[in-house]
């Protein structure tokens, strides 16, 4: 009994030290480990969690990280504006930082995909190509750009005339 009064006594004690941003930390860490629940109020929980941490601790190698996963969730709960906004703070506050590189794709993704926003879309698939001439991504923009606007339909159809020219030559 007395072991187990001092180990709860411990373990109290040990998380009273935490300090300020390992609290932090370990609130996200809850919070992801509950991300399946994807309503709409847990993923504002958790997407307010990133934000709160990268503005207090923006030298904090996860800061960069924090932003754009607040970002991805902005879109999946229909906030698309709010999702530019961060993936246009990584591509800002940490352009060194490889997920600077995905968060302008994602920004160009949702401009095309989320708001149908062709215009914007366009311009940041451009500028992630001119960015990123050596991306895993510049393929995918490339196509995204050239399909952009158009229908599965037109996509398909576009492609069985292409493969059928291949098929054809000698």
């Amino acid at each position: 009994m007395n072991k187990t009064i001092t180990l709860f006594l411990a373990a109290i004690i040990i998380a009273a030290c935490q300090s300020p941003k390992e609290k932090a930390l370990a609130n996200i860490k809850e919070l992801e480990n509950a991300d399946s629940l994807m309503s709409k109020e847990h993923l504002e929980k958790v997407k307010a969690a990133y934000i709160d941490f990268a503005n207090k601790y923006p030298d904090d190698e996860l800061a960069a990280e924090f932003l754009f996963k607040a970002g991805q969730r902005c879109n999946v709960t229909g906030s698309h504006d709010e999702a530019i906004t961060l993936f246009q703070r990584v591509i800002d506050e940490y352009p060194k930082n490889k997920i600077a590189e995905e968060s302008l794709f994602l920004q160009a993704y949702v401009y095309e995909n989320s708001m149908l926003n062709f215009a914007a879309a366009r311009a940041a698939y451009k500028r992630f190509i001119e960015k990123y001439p050596n991306s895993d991504l510049k393929e995918d923009a490339e196509l995204s750009l050239k399909n952009m606007g158009k229908t599965p339909e037109q996509i398909f159809a576009e492609f069985e005339k292409s493969d059928s020219t291949v098929a054809v030559k000698p």
